[in-house]
């Protein structure tokens, strides 16, 4: 049974990417389609950290091992989502003018505190990507 429990997480993890696409296909965007994608892609991957953080504490709730094999797919989706949010920004709505950016960066702490939550993102799915033993299990 839990064999199939991962690729339906999996499947449920894209529906959102999946239905950003198809906004952008069918033009359902709305007069602000850049606010629009970094927003949903942002709000998504809050939901993915919260999701990957509430792993361990079900684990230790319920006796049940099963979630700790999501941990680590949820946490990728995270990192996934994240990249989205991140490319849409300096991509898409900046077109890679980093002076502005770098502008952004200075003036709201907001966006200094996202840069380095980012950089923690990569950081911890450099390892889950490297599988490593010692800081997957718990």
């Amino acid at each position: 049974m839990e064999k199939y429990f991962k690729p339906s997480v999996f499947f449920l993890s894209l529906i959102p990417f999946l239905i950003i696409i198809y906004k952008i296909f069918f033009n359902q965007l709305g007069p602000e389609p850049v606010k629009e994608i970094t927003h949903h892609t942002g709000e998504w991957t809050l939901i993915f950290i919260c999701l990957t953080l509430a792993m361990s504490p079900l684990k230790r709730l319920t006796n049940l091992g099963v979630w700790i094999k999501f941990r680590r797919m949820l946490g990728l989706f995270v990192f996934f989502y994240a990249t989205i949010h991140l490319l849409t920004y300096v991509g898409i709505d900046y077109r890679f003018d980093w002076a502005p950016i770098f502008n952004d960066v200075v003036k709201k702490k907001i966006y200094f505190y996202w840069i380095f939550s980012l950089v923690i993102i990569n950081s911890f799915s450099y390892y889950i990507i490297a599988e490593n033993d010692e800081i997957i299990k718990t």
